[in-house]
């Protein structure tokens, strides 16, 4: 029992060390309820006593539950800090800023010309001095380039008298050579904090550069610079960030400053329509109002009205319960408010208004149109104005065109919805009473098309006649007008070998249009033309053609009287085996199809032009019923007509 119990809670804590291993205290915190039940379950299902595992099956795997670690923010949301996140190069022949200093481990080029030439190089000791023959330590510590050219001037006009005096006939110049790099030290919310080597030219800003930057916890508005342990500056780099002032560059770093970046006391996010929203950092009396110009301001579908969510500080609160306050205020009382950290402002978007017609059909800018439109008045103001029907018109294009506005019909219809009408309110009005028509937002108006301008209908005739060709069609024209307009048939042309084809005109599943010709069939001459059609005489032939299982396919000569289709068939051999007679047919020449009857076509008769065809059984057995009733009935016709011979002998 002890061993039981023993492999039992072995197993239920390899389950935790595995499933807690994959998530924080803090993902647990954030588990939904139905991972809540599926954990309770997991607990249940290992410490229930009653789970016993034999020896020879393998224990059913418990159910894994994976927990999602909610994403970081992204970098770019918190403003200003990607500002930092730049290569900075600095090159030994770039001017030297006016207010640099000098210090140790510096080499200046000293230079005279003149009376005396001479070029030498010195570099200050770690107390900030150098040493010239014959006059001794000269001290240039925290002295710029000008400030060092008087001293040298007045210690070296000790020994060169012609670098003072009236005449001065001798120059002095101090140059830099060799720069060192100065130490600065970086603490709170820097990226490499500590002691770092940077360019002697930096200011506060180069320098947290090329220290890596800032983390996102650190304050961008509150940067201290420490020297001797006291603060000489305080640096808010949202003035050059946002405004372009620049106040740090003034700030020339020493050896052995301190930059010390504070971490964010107030920190409000921004969202909806705002031109960049984000994350910014607020001091403690500045107002919403400032954090919307910190964003970049409204954009141009911004409402006034906008939604603040506030967090009440630790210290302030009643209740963890009620730590939040909600509640939506007007741009123009933002200066007043003053937030909390961790505060956040929506800005809502305006919502749509419709204030559009419609336009379709017959015109040439089918579409939506405004309904207002703006006039100037006598007196040169503006003012906006509803526009007629007319008005709208004129913009869609078309009735202005003397070709185009003879294919719209004039009659107009427009389309009113109302509330009380399921199908909305129609108004009947003609071009000429379009000014007079008021439109109302949402109307549709719909231009038809005139059918009778465009109407070229035409067929076409080919073949044997005298005057083959494209005509004009007319209402009610008949085959046999349209053989009268060709000049009849020609001497060669046959009556009975006449198809006519028509176009159909379709939408594929592309949405293109299509055409495709089909023969029309049970024709005569008082079938009515359509357009596009195609009418075709065939020349005039004196034979019928015999195709399918036969034993001699072809040609078969017949009489302009015809003939019939079972003789057809048998002067091409006949029916071969497995013949389905009575599924033979006759192709007319005219392009009908015509089955032969009950009497395997021994009454259907054939004529020249035609085409008789005869199929085959697909799936044929040794014994065919048809064909033996056939055969047997043939036979017995014949027993009989030999039985009344012989009766008549007798």
């Amino acid at each position: 029992m002890e061993k039981k119990y023993f492999k039992k809670l072995l197993i239920t804590l390899l389950f935790f060390t595995k499933l807690f291993s994959q998530f924080s205290s803090s993902d647990i915190e954030r588990l939904s309820s139905s991972q809540l039940d599926q954990l309770r379950d997991a607990l249940q299902e290992n410490t229930n006593e009653s789970i016993t595992t034999a020896d020879n099956v393998e224990p059913t795997p418990l159910q894994t539950i994976y927990i999602e670690s909610s994403p970081d923010e992204d970098a770019s949301s918190y403003f200003g800090y990607d500002y930092f996140l730049r290569d900075i190069n600095f090159f030994d022949n770039i001017p030297t800023p006016p207010d640099f200093k000098l210090g140790a481990g510096d080499e200046i080029i000293l230079s005279l010309w003149g009376e005396t030439n001479l070029r030498e190089s010195f570099t200050l000791n770690k107390d900030g001095m150098i040493y010239y023959s014959n006059i001794g330590f000269i001290n240039l510590s925290n002295k710029n380039l000008k400030e060092a050219e008087l001293l040298l001037t007045n210690e070296l006009s000790k020994i060169y008298s012609t670098l003072s005096g009236n005449n001065n006939s001798t120059k002095l110049m101090v140059e830099l050579g060799r720069l060192r790099s100065i130490n600065v030290y970086f603490t709170g919310q820097i990226v490499t904090p500590g002691i770092n080597l940077i360019h002697p030219f930096s200011d506060a800003f180069s320098a947290i550069v090329q220290a890596g930057g800032i983390i996102e916890n650190g304050s961008l508005r509150k940067i201290q610079i420490i020297r001797h342990n006291k603060i000489i500056a305080n640096i808010d780099f949202y003035e050059f960030f946002v405004n372009g002032n620049n106040s740090f560059s003034s700030i020339r770093l020493l050896d052995g400053d301190i930059i010390h970046i504070p971490v964010v006391s107030k920190r409000n996010l921004i969202d909806g329509e705002i031109v960049n929203p984000g994350y910014y950092e607020l001091l403690e009396s500045e107002s919403l109002l400032d954090l919307v110009n910190y964003a970049g301001g409204l954009t141009s579908n911004a409402s006034d009205e906008l939604i603040f969510k506030d967090i009440s500080p630790i210290n302030m609160r009643k209740s963890n319960d009620l730590a939040t306050v909600s509640f939506t205020i007007n741009h123009s009382n933002l200066s007043g408010i003053v937030s909390n950290n961790g505060a956040s402002l929506s800005v809502l978007s305006i919502s749509e208004n419709e204030t559009d017609i419609i336009v379709y059909g017959r015109v040439k800018r089918p579409g939506e149109y405004p309904l207002l439109k703006e006039i100037i008045t006598k007196d040169s103001k503006k003012i906006l104005k509803e526009s007629s029907l007319k008005d709208i018109l004129d913009l869609a294009g078309g009735f202005d065109d003397p070709i185009f506005s003879k294919t719209i019909d004039k009659n107009l219809v427009v389309l009113r919805l109302n509330e009380n009408d399921f199908y909305g309110v129609e108004f009947n009005i003609n071009y000429d009473d379009a000014d007079e028509f008021q439109l109302a937002i949402n109307d549709r108006i719909f231009v038809y098309e005139n059918p009778n301008y465009y109407n070229d209908l035409f067929y076409t005739v080919r073949g044997e006649v005298n005057k083959p060709g494209t005509y004009p069609l007319r209402e009610g024209m008949t085959l046999e007008n349209a053989l009268k307009m060709s000049n009849n048939l020609t001497e060669i042309g046959s009556i009975n070998s006449i198809t006519v084809s028509k176009t159909f005109e379709s939408y594929n599943q592309q949405g293109e249009l299509t055409e495709q010709n089909e023969l029309v069939g049970n024709i005569d001459l008082n079938y009515e033309i359509g357009d596009k059609d195609i009418i075709t005489i065939l020349p005039r032939t004196n034979v019928v053609r015999v195709d399918g299982n036969v034993y001699n396919e072809g040609f078969v000569s017949v009489s302009k009287n015809g003939m019939l289709m079972s003789k057809a068939i048998e002067l091409a051999g006949g029916y071969m085996p497995y013949s389905l007679k009575k599924s033979a047919y006759v192709l007319r020449a005219n392009g009908e199809i015509e089955k032969a009857n009950i009497f395997r076509g021994r009454a259907k008769k054939v004529y020249p032009g035609d085409s008789v065809f005869v199929p085959r059984d697909p799936n044929p057995s040794d014994f065919e019923i048809t064909a033996f009733i056939s055969d047997l009935s043939t036979t017995l016709a014949n027993i009989a007509a030999i039985l009344i011979l012989v009766d008549n002998q007798d």
